[in-house]
């Protein structure tokens, strides 16, 4: 993208004048009040934090506006059932991912239990990370909503890391922490250190809030901007990075899609190294408050997240093609009715796109919008053609017949 943006800490250290300070002062004060600039009016000891919009930043934008365009096409090709079964491992990814981060230790059995629990309803207190992922999975609905007030932002601690946290590092102060806390980097060397005092904590947060309502600074840019000051405050003892990251995805559902704020904390575990960097360089006391960087690293993070998601998007859209090749020869060759090849189509996906394979009688009379007595009898059908089999008849769980499990590598 052309010569690399420069942050004022680089420029001051590549200033050899004897005026090298006051020239930093006057690049971030010409940065600041420039009318491309996007300034938040949220101080903090650096500075006033501010994103200025250099072509490196609009191309970045750009690019995730076009990815998500190829990302949107593809997810409106897909089927209702390989889209939930593909939600639904995406939210085990996306906990798991950010558990590892934070060193939780966590399993996918776990997590697929927790998405389970969270779907049916039941036993999601019960169940470990269920809170957790019903938070997740209320994003596919659109019942999960912006926290407004402090209470919400400790309400969604509360459910997504408050039953990991250990007595002693849980909040002490009415809604935060009452302590200073450190984070202590691998040498033993302290890489950040929250704000001090539960009074600052609130002020911050407050405005925090406020800028994630206010729509003159773009909705992606204001996501990003809120994420950092987030992370920059630790509200929390521990849980601030599980926090955090679920706080972003929920500031991201109304500009990007779906499967692209499900990737996430994927894409953010797979570069932890440059995502933290970013924050340690969006700290340097010289770069003023100028948060620049930390949006281009994030949008560069965000594509490449997006650029992953196509190609897998892809791969299933041409398993997709060749589930209903499978099926159309089916129909053609037993005669099935309309019913019984609507069930064969979605067995096909099931065992394509979910992790279990097999489906039980309720979940096909809800994908199908039919009765259990109407499943029972096109299941009956498919049975006489051999074409699905009994995992189990008590409870009923079906999957297709092995003679359809046509290896993808093969073709058909």
């Amino acid at each position: 993208m052309g010569q690399s943006y420069r942050m004022p800490a680089k420029v001051f250290h590549a200033d050899t004048s004897t005026k090298a300070m006051d020239n930093l002062d006057d690049l971030v004060r010409r940065r600041l009040t420039a009318d491309s600039t996007y300034r938040t009016h949220v101080t903090i000891a650096q500075g006033e934090l501010f994103v200025a919009v250099p072509h490196q930043v609009s191309g970045l934008l750009v690019e995730v506006l076009s990815a998500e365009r190829r990302v949107e096409q593809l997810w409106g090709s897909m089927s209702g059932v390989m889209r939930w079964n593909y939600i639904t491992q995406s939210i085990g990814r996306e906990m798991l991912a950010t558990n590892e981060m934070e060193g939780v230790r966590s399993t996918r059995r776990e997590m697929l239990d927790a998405v389970e629990a969270a779907e049916r309803n039941e036993g999601v207190q019960a169940t470990r990370f269920g809170e957790f992922a019903r938070l997740y999975l209320n994003l596919t609905d659109h019942e999960a909503h912006v926290p407004t007030s402090l209470e919400d932002l400790r309400d969604i601690y509360d459910k997504v890391a408050l039953n990991e946290i250990a007595p002693e590092d849980r909040p002490d102060g009415e809604l935060f922490r009452a302590r200073d806390v450190e984070i202590i980097g691998g040498h033993g060397t302290v890489v950040h250190a929250g704000v001090s005092g539960e009074a600052y904590i609130v002020r911050l947060l407050t405005r925090m809030l406020e800028l994630g309502r206010d729509d003159g600074m773009p909705g992606i840019f204001a996501a990003l901007v809120s994420h950092f000051i987030f992370e920059y405050v630790h509200p929390f003892y521990d849980g601030n990075g599980r926090t955090g990251r679920y706080l972003l995805a929920l500031s991201f559902t109304s500009d990007l899609s779906l499967p692209t704020v499900l990737s996430l904390s994927q894409v953010i575990a797979a570069h932890k190294n440059k995502y933290y960097k970013a924050f340690t360089e969006a700290e340097d006391p010289l770069n003023r408050g100028e948060l620049t960087n930390f949006v281009m690293t994030m949008l560069e993070l965000i594509v490449q997240g997006q650029q992953q998601l196509i190609e897998d998007l892809a791969a299933r859209s041409s398993q997709l093609d060749r589930a209903q090749a499978r099926c159309a020869r089916a129909v053609r060759e037993y005669a099935l009715s309309d019913q019984a090849a609507s069930m064969l189509f979605m067995l096909l996906q099931e065992e394509l796109f979910d992790t279990r394979k097999s489906v039980g009688l309720a979940s096909i009379a809800n994908e199908l919008g039919r009765s259990k007595q109407s499943v029972r009898k096109y299941l009956d059908e498919l049975d006489r053609h051999g074409l699905v089999e009994f995992v189990s008849r008590k409870p009923i769980r079906v999957r297709v017949a092995s003679s359809l499990r046509t290896d993808d590598r093969q073709g058909d």
